[in-house]
């Protein structure tokens, strides 16, 4: 098969690679090579974002990334891309073998390290709210924040088992920091558990009501969990919950 790139290191910019169309083709580029060619891109995307990869190991990828481009996208007579392809895969294999636990294991302890240090925080706050102005709320929510940061870290753990080629450069789609995504976790939990507080939803799972929530901590912490655990789910149900009360509202006036 006739190759129609020409495959070079791009000395501009650190682990790229230029795939630029010979000047000679004027026919439309087979699709196993245009396949190929999506694919190096995409793993030098992922290769360039190993953030805490060190550098003489990234170059060791690269190498085998540029190599197999060149085979399967230059020789002018004997392009190779079925071949590139395999090769390509192997590479991708090896990089998620010895990357991705690696990756994944920092994530969680971050993201437990940052759960821990907020749940601190949040509940040396709600202890002070409370010893001022003699609240139960604050005690609930500090319970319910704790299980908010056990369920969020437990469900990374559930949701990515086993990491896929792409989470390496983007481990969580929504992009959001730790920090971030634990906070907006828990303030879902606590605006979740004002709403059983104040009878804007209602639970009924087994012995546990509404009304069992106020009363016993364990439970307190189950609703944090459930919450944390279902993550994204939360905010998008809040949401939903708070608009259909002001639209029921309106159809009243």
């Amino acid at each position: 098969m006739k190759g129609y790139f020409v495959v070079y290191e791009n000395e501009d910019e650190q682990f790229d690679i230029k795939c630029d169309l010979r000047p000679d083709v004027e026919d439309e580029v087979p699709e196993l090579q245009s396949l190929l060619y999506s694919e190096i891109e995409n793993t030098c995307n992922v290769l360039k974002a190993l953030d805490n990869t060190s550098d003489e190991i990234k170059r060791k990828y690269f190498k085998k990334l540029l190599s197999l481009a060149q085979v399967g996208l230059v020789p002018e007579n004997s392009a190779q891309p079925k071949m590139a392809m395999v090769a390509l895969d192997k590479l991708k294999t090896e990089m998620l073998h010895i990357e991705g636990k690696r990756i994944k294991n920092r994530y969680m302890k971050r993201l437990g390290i940052t759960a821990i240090i907020l749940s601190a925080i949040v509940g040396c706050m709600m202890c002070l709210l409370f010893h001022l102005l003699k609240s139960n709320v604050f005690c609930m929510m500090g319970y319910t924040w704790f299980g908010a940061m056990i369920g969020a870290w437990v469900s990374y753990g559930a949701r990515k088992f086993q990491l896929e080629f792409e989470d390496m450069s983007l481990i969580e789609k929504d992009m959001l920091e730790p920090i971030i995504r634990l906070i907006y976790i828990g303030i879902c939990s606590l605006i979740f558990e004002l709403f059983l507080s104040c009878g804007f939803a209602t639970i009924t799972v087994g012995n546990i009501t509404t009304e069992s929530i106020k009363n016993y901590q364990e439970i307190q912490i189950l609703v944090g969990i459930i919450c944390g655990l279902v993550e994204s789910k939360m905010g998008i149900d809040i949401y939903k919950r708070a608009n259909s009360v002001l639209e029921t509202e309106l159809e009243k006036e």
